[in-house]
C-alpha cells in the first residue's frame, strides 16, 4: 500500500529501488549458502520488470503491467552460465561480490535521482506560491 500518490517518475524511481535492495538480498542469500553442498545460486530477473516500468513511467501504461507491482514482476530464477563445484554448489563469491557492490552503487545512484526529484517537485511548488 502507498503512502501517498506519486507521479510516474517517482514511482518508477521508487520501483527501481526496491529492486536493488531485493536484489542485495539474494546476493546476501547466496553468500550465506556459499558451503552448502548442492545449493544453486539465484539471481533476480527485472528485466522485463523495468522495461515495463519505464515505458509506464514515460510513454502509454502497457496492458497488464504497472509501476509499483515489483513482486508480481520480478522474478528469482537460477544464475545461468555457472559452473557447479564438487559438491554442487553454484555459488561464485567473487560474482556475488562484485554483484552486491553494483547493488549498492545502483542503489545510490537510485537514491541520488530521487533526491532530485523531489528537490525539483519543491522548487515547483515553491515558484507556484
Amino acid at each position: 500500500m502507498r503512502l501517498m500518490e506519486t507521479d510516474r517518475i517517482t514511482s518508477l524511481l521508487t520501483d527501481y529501488l526496491s529492486v536493488q535492495s531485493r536484489r542485495a538480498e539474494i546476493v546476501a542469500s547466496n553468500l550465506a549458502n556459499v558451503d552448502t553442498p548442492g545449493f544453486k545460486a539465484k539471481e533476480l530477473d527485472f528485466i522485463d520488470h523495468l522495461k515495463t516500468a519505464a515505458q509506464n513511467a514515460v510513454g502509454r501504461p502497457i496492458a497488464g503491467g504497472s509501476t509499483g507491482m515489483l513482486n508480481s514482476l520480478t522474478r528469482v530464477v537460477e544464475q545461468v552460465n555457472t559452473v557447479p563445484g564438487i559438491d554442487g554448489n553454484t555459488v561464485d563469491a567473487g560474482r556475488e561480490m562484485s554483484t552486491l557492490a553494483d547493488a549498492g552503487v545502483q542503489f545510490l545512484a537510485g537514491t541520488q535521482m530521487l533526491q532530485a526529484r523531489f528537490r525539483a517537485l519543491r522548487a515547483a511548488i515553491k515558484e507556484g506560491r
